[in-house]
């Protein structure tokens, strides 16, 4: 497993139990922290990472590398290490230090591999709850995150309604529609149809060419069709080919496929991507009125235009659900050439609006 350099790992031994059954005997989860824990223990932000992220937000003097969410973390940022203290965790089922099928498996010694079990956004959500607990916060200040992090705010703030206090929620819905669950499950066919792939149980590196196709794939949904078209040429920049790169953009979808092999696991990818389509909040409840009824967090629900994975209007009816509910819920709609990944690339624009709703 990858885990972040300046990461420290807690060992969790007392058994956990995920949402559809299976028994992890022991857990280990990655996490960094910066700034400091008041002594009221009331000043804590969890940050949750999307799919291919990890504990690694922001940089540090332990770890000088750049985070995934660089700039976002420190002194005067939007979230303030002046006043704060944030914790990000690798996810449950990932590459990144945290239990996932690249993980020894107790009980036989060996990775789990294959046979890593299905989690859930729900399951993930209770593993860094696991953390929180370890950390002695009772309850978190906010949570935030973008696309699957926004659905483990969701997921936080409903299943566990005393446990945060603020929710910052960008690019991510209540529960998968069938458009995006069809766009992932093209990446997972493609590395599950690599001959390399051997029903999970491959040696090395496994099936790079299906993860990089994979990967390709997801990059035209994070990103949006206004940069493409603006950001590359169309005319060709080789002589024309069917095998090799014949335009730009063939180049940089190349690039995107290429990093992700030897970073990210092909299991964990399969594990990730099966939990965001399985994600449902309202899964459980015998109503929403019902789910949102004990809810007692205020959110923040930011949408892009241009968003080609998370329609606009499924963040919207998250934003209508909540204020039917009578909670507190400000809507914000931004518009972004990149897309679903604004929340990663439009930093600027995140913090006005992120910085008043943590100080308001």
């Amino acid at each position: 497993m990858h885990k972040p350099p300046a990461a420290t790992l807690w060992i969790d031994e007392r058994p956990f139990e995920l949402e559809f059954g299976a028994v992890l005997p022991r857990l280990e989860i990655a996490y960094e922290t910066w700034g400091r824990l008041s002594a009221a223990r009331d000043n804590a932000i969890l940050i949750c990472p999307a799919f291919s992220s990890h504990a690694h937000a922001q940089s540090s003097p332990r770890d000088p590398s750049p985070g995934w969410w660089e700039g976002m973390i420190g002194p005067g940022c939007a979230f303030d290490t002046e006043r704060f203290f944030v914790v990000c965790a690798s996810l449950l089922g990932g590459s990144f230090g945290t239990t996932g099928p690249t993980s020894i498996d107790p009980r036989t010694g060996e990775a789990y591999r294959g046979h890593f079990p299905a989690v859930s956004i729900r399951d993930i959500v209770d593993v860094h709850l696991r953390l929180v607990d370890h950390l002695g916060i009772e309850r978190l200040f906010a949570a935030a995150g973008g696309s699957m992090g926004a659905m483990e705010t969701l997921e936080l703030a409903i299943r566990h309604p005393s446990r945060v206090a603020r929710v910052i929620a960008i690019s991510g819905t209540d529960f998968t529609r069938p458009y995006t669950a069809a766009i992932r499950h093209l990446g997972r066919r493609a590395i599950m149809l690599d001959p390399a792939y051997q029903g999970g149980f491959y040696d090395g590196a496994g099936p790079t060419e299906g993860l990089r196709l994979a990967r390709e794939i997801g990059t035209l949904y994070y990103r949006g069709r206004e940069e493409f078209n603006a950001r590359f040429p169309h005319q060709p920049i080789n002589p024309p080919s069917r095998e090799g790169i014949t335009f730009d953009v063939q180049s940089y979808l190349d690039h995107q496929g290429r990093k992700a092999v030897g970073l990210f696991d092909a299991n964990s990818y399969l594990t990730l991507s099966l939990a965001m389509d399985l994600h449902d909040v309202w899964r459980g409840f015998s109503s929403r009125e019902a789910a949102l009824e004990p809810v007692t967090a205020a959110f923040q629900i930011v949408a892009v235009e241009e968003d080609r994975l998370i329609g606009v209007d499924e963040q919207r009816a998250v934003h209508r659900a909540l204020v039917g509910a009578g909670k507190r819920s400000d809507w914000h709609l931004i518009s972004s050439r990149i897309g679903h990944d604004a929340f990663l690339v439009e930093l600027d624009r995140v913090t006005e609006l992120v910085r008043p709703f943590l100080l308001g």
